[in-house]
């Protein structure tokens, strides 16, 4: 117990810091590379130590947008063996796209292929500023603050002013967004929050940790926000590194762990994002596929699937027909085949019929439970025809106003 409350402590910590109101007193100043007569704060005041902001507004790598200051290509950014970099054009960081004009969106368009865009801001902050939608992207809102925040539409000086809800929905929102980097095919994934600088610099903190860039880079990335007129400072980005440290022994334990995100989805980012720095721009090399298969678990010979026994709770995000987290059942398991996946892009809402059984992926592996009675709208992502047993099944990845997933029986669902 002792130690679930020393970790809770230690990702409030995390909160408090990027919100501007952690451990060291508001008004002391820190030292940055581009102020080196800055006063230093005593270590004993601040209780961490101070990381090294080493940044270079030469290393912006700034995406030419009339209307965003601070979107970003973080392609070309080296491995810490200096054997692989990023590759250019896939990843953008960005401020909000509310104010992007017709020129902003062909850049985009044409010139990055932007193929997938992940906005990280409150419902509130999106339904306030909207994004201008860019021409055959799909658009993904994952909260990573929680279902809203106190001044909503108030502006980032407001905003970040307030206690940072960096627990569940943090954990939940960027599991979910690196799962699904991980599987994106195609163009460009543009993510974003208001600024670029907090939300957004924590994913690209965890994107670049997982492709193996060292500390000191990703520090100097996060501190470039600076040199677009934001607000950042090195402490917000030490005290992250400290707690998350002081809890997880690394950064890449807190990935592995806190994130759950599985070596083989990591394996798969690295292979998708990262090419060779010898000029050939070789491919890292793609995760091998393992000696013996996986084992499915056990399916029902009827459309409905009987509960596993005690099924335990499942947090981590849907991934399109992943096989890298099957659990291993104790009976010999039927055979199960996804014959067709398909995306969908539906403009109508859809209701779910209660009382019945939904799944973590189309393999039915980890059911949740059962639907329930409120009738919630829902709207489609994937379709996936499935063989069991010789019979042949339809489900739907769904998707509520949230975020939540979970796929289910197409016969379960109901146009609204």
């Amino acid at each position: 117990m002792r130690h679930l409350i020393v970790k809770s402590l230690g990702i409030l910590g995390v909160a408090l810091t990027l919100a501007g109101i952690g451990t060291a007193p508001a008004a002391a100043a820190t030292t940055t590379a581009a102020n080196p007569n800055a006063p230093v704060l005593a270590k004993s005041a601040r209780s961490f130590p101070l990381l090294t902001d080493g940044s270079d507004p030469a290393d912006l790598r700034l995406v030419q947008l009339y209307n965003t200051k601070n979107t970003r290509d973080i392609g070309g950014y080296r491995t810490a063996d200096g054997k692989w970099k990023i590759r250019p054009y896939q990843l953008l960081r960005s401020d909000n796209l509310s104010r992007l004009d017709a020129d902003d969106v062909k850049t985009l368009t044409d010139k990055y292929r932007v193929k997938s865009v992940v906005d990280f801001r409150t419902p509130g902050q999106v339904k306030s500023q909207p994004d201008v939608k860019i021409p055959g992207a799909t658009e993904t809102y994952l909260s990573v603050l929680g279902p809203h925040a106190y001044s909503d539409g108030g502006g980032d000086g407001d905003f970040y002013n307030q206690r940072l809800n960096f627990g569940y929905s943090a954990i939940t929102g960027y599991r979910q967004f690196l799962n699904m980097m991980a599987v994106n095919n195609g163009g460009a994934t543009l993510y974003h929050c208001s600024s670029g600088k907090d939300r957004t610099g924590i994913a690209t903190v965890l994107i670049m940790t997982i492709l193996g860039m060292d500390k000191q880079t990703i520090v100097n990335d996060f501190m470039l926000s600076q040199y677009t007129h934001r607000t950042v400072k090195i402490d917000w980005i030490s005290k992250y590194y400290y707690d998350v440290e002081l809890n997880y022994g690394s950064l890449q334990n807190y990935i592995n762990t806190a994130l759950a995100i599985s070596p083989a989805t990591q394996a798969r980012l690295r292979a998708k994002y990262l090419v060779s720095t010898d000029g050939k721009n070789t491919p890292y090399p793609a995760p091998t596929t393992p000696t013996q298969p996986n084992p499915t678990p056990i399916v029902p010979t009827e459309p409905e699937v009987k509960p596993a026994p005690k099924p335990q709770p499942d947090l981590a995000p849907v991934e399109s027909g992943a096989a890298d987290q099957v659990t291993h059942p104790k009976k010999k398991a039927a055979k199960v085949k996804v014959l067709k996946t398909k995306r969908l892009k539906t403009k109508y809402h859809y209701q779910l019929k209660a009382h019945k059984k939904w799944f973590k992926d189309a393999h039915l592996k980890h059911q949740k439970g059962k639907t329930p009675k409120s009738t919630k709208k829902w709207r489609l992502l994937k379709s996936e025809k499935v063989r069991i047993k010789h019979k042949t099944y339809t489900y739907y990845q769904i998707q509520d106003h949230s975020g939540h997933t979970a796929w289910i029986l197409k016969s379960y669902v109901t146009k609204k």
